[in-house]
């Protein structure tokens, strides 16, 4: 046999392929594809069955006075539908954040069996309309039963922080004068609708006594002023550079005061007087 006879029966033998060694290969790779499912399921029980990796401790977080920590706790645990691995965090963030007084609500894992319930909860610095209120970041919030005594405060929608500007730069000037601005309310004509109430640096500063078991003079107490919005500031300071002594102590008298005029206001009288006419219109 010559050499190339030899290098080509060689050159056959080396690229011929046992189909036992196939064989035994694909058997091999199935039984560790097997083996290897096998261990994924395991882990996977392992990890989201209920009765593994149990939570064993809810720990509530944040700043609050109105929210129970313990009532948290409470829901936290009604709304657990599995394990630390499996415990849908999103489901127990809105189960919190419909809690009364909850704002907002943000709930994390601690290893190895804690969930950290962080609690931001509503701030109201004001009533507004009549079943809401304005939280201290700006938000309309549903309003809780509470006694505080807040501000009220009214106007179209998306517009609270524009009329809450406006209640804090006006409610400091009048204020200076023995004034409680208790309400601000801003209608769709563009027309600012103000009640002021005396506070008791008023009375004790001009000698003012109400009768507290008479209807009228309690009422007379709290005045309605209305301003244009066009230059309403201006307005609101040309009537407290007019309020002296006379025009305070005659508060209790008024029903209210008019802004809308160009060069001054007007007041409505509960009931006119000769000594009150004078005080009617401000030039």
């Amino acid at each position: 046999m010559s050499r190339d006879s030899t290098q080509n029966i060689l050159r056959m033998e080396a690229g011929t392929e046992n189909p036992s060694d196939y064989r035994s290969g694909w058997v091999a790779a199935t039984a560790f594809a097997v083996l290897l499912g096998i261990i994924i399921l395991f882990v996977v029980d392992r990890l989201y069955h209920p009765q593994k990796f149990r939570i064993d401790e809810v720990e509530v977080h944040g700043q609050f006075n109105h929210v129970d920590g313990d009532q948290v706790k409470q829901v936290v645990e009604k709304s657990l539908n599995g394990n630390y691995f499996s415990a849908s965090l999103d489901g127990i963030e809105q189960s919190v954040r419909d809690m009364p007084w909850v704002f907002d609500a943000s709930v994390r894992r601690q290893w190895p069996s804690t969930l950290i319930v962080e609690i931001v909860e509503i701030q109201p610095i004001a009533e507004w309309g009549d079943d809401e209120w304005l939280n201290s970041n700006g938000d309309l919030v549903s309003r809780e039963p509470w006694d505080g005594n807040l501000p009220i405060l009214a106007g179209p929608e998306s517009m609270q922080e524009m009329v809450w500007a406006a209640f804090q730069e006006w409610h400091g000037m009048f204020a200076a004068h023995g004034l409680s601005l208790d309400r601000l309310e801003f209608d769709q004509r563009e027309l600012w609708y103000l009640t002021l109430t005396l506070t008791a640096l008023a009375l004790d500063r001009n000698a003012i006594a109400l009768d507290e078991t008479s209807n009228e003079s309690t009422h007379a107490a709290e005045v309605t002023m209305i301003v244009d919005n066009s230059d309403a500031t201006a307005r609101i300071e040309r009537l407290i550079n007019a309020l002296n002594t006379q025009l305070i102590a005659e508060f209790p008298g008024m029903k209210s005061i008019d802004l809308r005029y160009p060069n001054g206001f007007a007041i409505n009288w509960i009931k006119q007087s000769p000594e009150t006419k004078k005080l009617t219109e401000s030039e």
